[in-house]
């Protein structure tokens, strides 16, 4: 950053102040990013095609936030420069990397300035050291689909078309029973910090942001520009679908049960979904199912997965796959297809506890008795093997610090119908919130950041809570990410 740009910084943030009554803050940001940037990086109108597609969100919730511009950053220093005109203009502002996480705000802003990291998408792969790089732009598809012409992958979301930011709260992959979170494969992180400078986070480089930065969320410490992590092989895998009718929810249960305490083969990874529909059932369990989602590195994979093929069941297609298709199960993956009114909220459950039937009843109950009142409920069992836990250690750890497995994560999902709003809206959210909290969380377990609501503040289960926090005060001391953007609260 030259010095002439830093005082041309400065100047213009005392005369945003000082006449804030005339420009409120976000034009005024909009307006010094663009004298420096240029227009091709900045878009004010509502109705260009960039803006309406950058404004496009998981949970289109919140879509009706409306920034004042949107600034598509192509370098490091362009990140730099735009957080320095945010912070002269003293005014709101988001980070958007795939816009995946439905709390608002967390990558929307409303008459602030959206930096939306799109551009910054490019990707290597260094053969000698395995290393691969990719910037926040893009998707987790589009590096698998990148890294398998080299026979590599990386430690990823299992959905193609959530974004990378998906990594910085953790980031659950099929491939983490061999390897860890996503997190856990970093190596090496370009940070933008909150004043605009930019560091190198690594073991030895800032390895106090490098570890907050491997699981306490993303943009709590800085923005992340680029990622240097360890690839994974990447062959053919034996995966697929396995759908049942809800009939069979108690023997599927006890399965995925089995699977969670006594599976030890680390190439096996299960997600195990119940869906509810708004449907009438008509005693007919038509408005419920129970989708398996079963991954096996390698293209035979024993017994590992016997208990789910011996249930009677309606679909299955397990096959061998790429690893871009296992990420494509069950069908090629819509941002546009699973859009909606989507909230999240978590739990995290002891293996060797009856806590996972617990939850499944009353989940179900809550269905049963708010028909209407949501286009589509899903309940996702995450396991946590030892086999990742061990894993994560090996690899330094990250900002979870992960208790040994076996345990596991539970997701819960609310779609409400579009037009709901209001008190209507209010009183469906603090019921589904009532039931979540009403199935008991462990002791001595993290909530998972990536599936965690707003309100549930999952940092403060972590064991290293208090470490994170003095690590946001060192790199942000005057909390200007925490007042001027979305996040997990570090008070």
């Amino acid at each position: 950053m030259s010095v002439m740009l830093l005082f041309a910084l400065a100047i213009a943030g005392i005369f945003g102040q000082i006449g804030s009554h005339a420009t409120p803050a976000g034009p005024s940001a909009c307006s010094n990013i663009t004298s420096h940037l240029g227009s091709s990086k900045v878009v004010n109108s509502e109705l260009n095609l960039k803006y309406i597609n950058s404004t496009e969100y998981y949970n289109t919730l919140q879509d009706a936030y409306k920034p004042s511009c949107i600034v598509y950053p192509k370098s490091s220093q362009d990140v730099s420069v735009a957080l320095q005109a945010i912070r002269a203009a003293d005014s709101r502002f988001a980070i958007k990397a795939g816009g995946h996480n439905p709390n608002t705000f967390y990558s929307s802003v409303d008459d602030g300035v959206l930096i939306d990291l799109s551009s910054l998408n490019a990707k290597s792969y260094d053969p000698d050291t395995t290393l691969a790089t990719y910037g926040p732009g893009g998707t987790f598809g589009d590096l698998y689909d990148y890294f398998v012409r080299y026979g590599r992958t990386v430690v990823g979301a299992r959905l193609a078309g959530v974004g990378t930011g998906l990594a910085l709260g953790g980031g659950m992959s099929y491939l983490s029973p061999q390897y860890g979170m996503a997190c856990d494969s970093f190596r090496e992180l370009e940070i933008v910090l909150p004043d605009g400078e930019i560091v190198t986070a690594s073991n030895t480089s800032n390895p106090d942001l490098f570890f907050a930065s491997r699981g306490g969320g993303g943009n709590a410490y800085g923005v992340v520009t680029k990622y240097t992590v360890q690839s994974r092989p990447a062959g053919q895998f034996f995966a697929g679908n396995i759908i049942y009718a809800f009939q069979e929810k108690d023997t599927v249960l006890e399965a995925i049960s089995n699977f969670i305490q006594y599976n030890n083969d680390p190439k096996a990874s299960i997600i195990g979904t119940y869906e509810k529909l708004p449907t009438p059932d008509l005693n007919l369990n038509l408005d419920e199912a129970i989708i398996m989602f079963l991954v096996y590195d390698g293209q035979d994979s024993g017994s590992a997965f016997a208990n789910f093929t011996s249930i009677p069941y309606l679909i299955n297609t397990l096959n061998i796959k790429t690893y871009p298709d296992v990420a494509n199960m069950p069908i090629p993956y819509s941002t546009e297809i699973s859009r909606g009114a989507n909230i999240f909220r978590v739990g995290v459950h002891r293996a060797d506890t009856d806590e996972y039937r617990t939850a499944v009843d009353k989940w179900r109950d809550w269905g049963e008795s708010n028909k209407g009142k949501y286009l589509l409920l899903s309940l996702d069992f995450q396991p946590v093997p030892k086999s990742l836990t061990d894993a994560s250690k090996a690899q330094g750890g990250n900002a979870m610090q992960m208790p040994d497995g076996p345990w596991f994560w539970l997701n819960y999902l609310i779609t409400t119908p579009p037009l709901m709003s209001g008190p209507d809206y209010d009183a469906v959210q603090s019921s589904f919130r009532d039931m979540v909290a009403s199935t008991t969380n462990a002791e001595g377990l993290p909530l998972f950041i990536n599936d965690a609501s707003h309100d549930q503040n999952p940092l403060s289960t972590f064991s290293t809570y208090a470490k994170l926090q003095e690590i946001k005060k060192k790199y942000d001391p005057d909390n200007f990410f925490a007042d001027r953007t979305g996040g997990w609260s570090f008070a």
